[in-house]
């Protein structure tokens, strides 16, 4: 089998780094760092470094506009991942 076809639809996940996932919410690296050790956003360590699924990561996003439209969000009307 190969690599890809372990995730269906013949595609590998998007794996990025902390600064990518930074850029892309525009919160800092460090930030981002905490997010995910505290496990408030999905990430994963491959020895001492950490790496997102992009996809897991927008899931994370639609989820939480979800709750906040519902009125589920955090103290402050933020969504609980954010700094």
């Amino acid at each position: 089998m190969r690599p890809s076809e372990a995730f269906g639809e013949g595609r590998m996940p998007d794996i990025v780094t902390a600064k990518e996932v930074g850029r892309y919410l525009k919160l800092s690296e460090s930030t981002i760092y905490k997010l995910a050790a505290s496990g408030e956003i999905p990430g994963f360590k491959i020895g001492d470094s950490w790496r997102f699924d992009m996809e897991e990561i927008l899931k994370m996003i639609r989820e939480s506009k979800k709750d906040s439209s519902r009125g589920g969000a955090g103290p402050g009307g933020e969504a609980k991942w954010r700094n």
